[in-house]
């Protein structure tokens, strides 16, 4: 048995002024894609820690990932494409594991997953297996339900269970090449977006529907029900929240499942309105509150979520603000970096800092500041959840001492979810007052267990919660919440 394995991965934000290009990606193809994910707790390491077990023969294609920004470019969207046909064409397969996102958008081209899977599909033919591992946040599109043998989404927001996503899908393909398994598919669209800030899956209404879901695999109605709230910043034509329901051999059990849970989701819809928390007020509680951390997470700037990191609405009110112990905050501005690089550590210097990119939102901030720390921007990623045991590499980075206030500015973006990011920088979050950190919900997994309190905070930028504030022109209206009055969904 010969396996294929491959992972290409971005979540796109077309609201995001800021492009994607080919070395975004950072890919690596053959053996190398192989040695980046072995023992990682990835999709791909949850492919070859089952596969070597079962003594299937890895054939390693591409390992690419990129940060959510706005569309990948045309020529690098079709350099990445053919690089994967190339590899994926070198040596006959039995089947392919795929890990992409499910809500990847690239020039003229609305649905990358689907392009991705109607070129394997040239590659393996219509009958070899293709089964398709896709974040939570996956926008499901007809064509990739039509050319994948069967869809796993991750279970969990914040999203941990990568690893065992990808161990999940390779059981699938091993059991359907041995002729254990039919796997029969079937997806139920709603015209609904959820909001991220609300919709942790570990408390909360996600968290009941979710444990319904577990409870149909576990007896054994479905092998896999993914729910797919899909990532809301998407201008595209075909959007919406989804369900996906694997079934071995009864098509007519999967459609009667994916559409169940469709109903109580979209039945559910309002509960997911996010609550949000003026960042004067966060602060003040901060600083009523004894000890810390106390956490802002300013969603609309979520580095994860498409936002360019660069924004001063939460930064221009932290310098101000009456601070005795240490805040930390994140920031992405490259000249801002330059201009330490030629201060040096040690210096003080004056200047203008964040709104870099999204000029509409922020405004550059004057500040005064202290050169702490410069460096080369590589970290490893050790929290639970997005690209643990990999390599993130933001560029040039310093550490800026402003007051209390040590601001973290990097030439390119990072996810700020794990505190490694600040630790790998000298700077503790566990000793901090505040930090602020650019999610909407993907930092609760490391962040909750060692913070006093949570706030996510109000400001504007291009991944804001407050949808309706968004200049939507493609999308299928009307489709809740912004369209409150949008009827029922009629499901097949």
């Amino acid at each position: 048995m010969r396996i294929a394995i491959a992972s290409i991965l971005q979540e796109s934000n077309t609201f995001s002024p800021v492009y994607t290009r080919y070395d975004d990606f950072s890919p690596v193809f053959g053996r190398e894609a192989f040695d980046r994910h072995q023992g990682k707790l990835t999709e791909m390491g949850g492919f070859i820690e089952v596969l070597k077990k079962q003594g299937v023969e890895i054939i390693p294609v591409c390992a690419a990932w990129a940060i959510t920004a706005n569309r990948l470019l045309k020529p690098d969207f079709q350099k990445l494409v053919d690089c994967f046909v190339q590899f994926l064409s070198a040596a006959p397969v039995d089947g392919l594991l795929l890990a992409m996102h499910g809500a990847q958008t690239a020039a003229g081209e609305d649905d990358v997953e689907g392009h991705v899977l109607s070129i394997a599909r040239k590659v393996l033919g219509p009958d070899k297996p293709i089964v398709l591992t896709l974040d939570l946040h996956a926008n499901i599109t007809r064509k990739m339900v039509a050319l994948s043998t069967a869809i796993v989404g991750y279970k969990t927001y914040p999203h941990v269970d990568m690893f065992e996503t990808g161990e999940k899908a390779a059981g699938i393909i091993v059991r359907t090449l041995k002729g254990e398994l039919q796997p029969k598919m079937a997806f139920a669209k709603l015209p609904l977006i959820i909001a991220a800030e609300n919709s942790q899956t570990h408390r909360g209404q996600m968290h009941k529907l979710r444990q319904m879901g577990d409870e149909l695999e576990h007896t054994g109605k479905v092998e896999s029900i993914s729910l797919f709230p899909t990532q809301p910043w998407m201008d595209i034509d075909e959007m919406g929240t989804s369900v996906v329901a694997v079934t071995n051999g009864n098509a007519k059990a999967a459609r009667k499942q994916a559409n169940a849970m469709a109903k109580r989701l979209w039945n559910a819809r309002k509960i997911f309105d996010p609550k949000l928390t003026s960042v004067e007020d966060a602060i003040d509680e901060a600083l009523k509150t004894e000890g810390g951390p106390i956490v802002l997470a300013e969603s609309s700037d979520s580095t994860g979520s498409g936002s360019p990191g660069d924004s001063t609405g939460v930064l221009k009110h932290l310098v101000k603000a009456p601070l005795a112990e240490p805040a930390a905050i994140f920031l992405v501005d490259p000249a801002a970096v330059s201009i330490a690089f030629e201060s040096g550590v040690g210096s003080t210097v004056t200047m203008r800092i964040g709104g870099a990119f999204d000029k509409k939102n922020s405004k550059p901030v004057k500040v005064t500041g202290y050169v702490k720390m410069l460096s080369d921007g590589r970290w490893t990623a050790r929290a639970r959840g997005y690209n643990t045991g990999i390599v993130t590499s933001m560029g040039r980075s310093v550490v800026l001492e402003v007051g209390n206030v040590y601001v973290l500015i990097a030439e390119r973006s990072a996810m700020t979810v794990d505190p490694e990011l600040f630790r790998s920088h000298g700077i503790d979050p566990a000793w901090c007052k505040i930090v602020v950190v650019k999610s909407p919900n993907g930092f609760r997994a490391a962040y909750e267990p060692i913070a006093k309190k949570c706030f996510v905070v109000d400001t504007p930028g291009v991944s804001t919660a407050n949808l309706k504030n968004l200049k939507w022109k493609r999308i299928a209206r009307p489709i809740y919440p912004l369209d409150l009055d949008t009827p029922d969904p009629v499901l097949q």
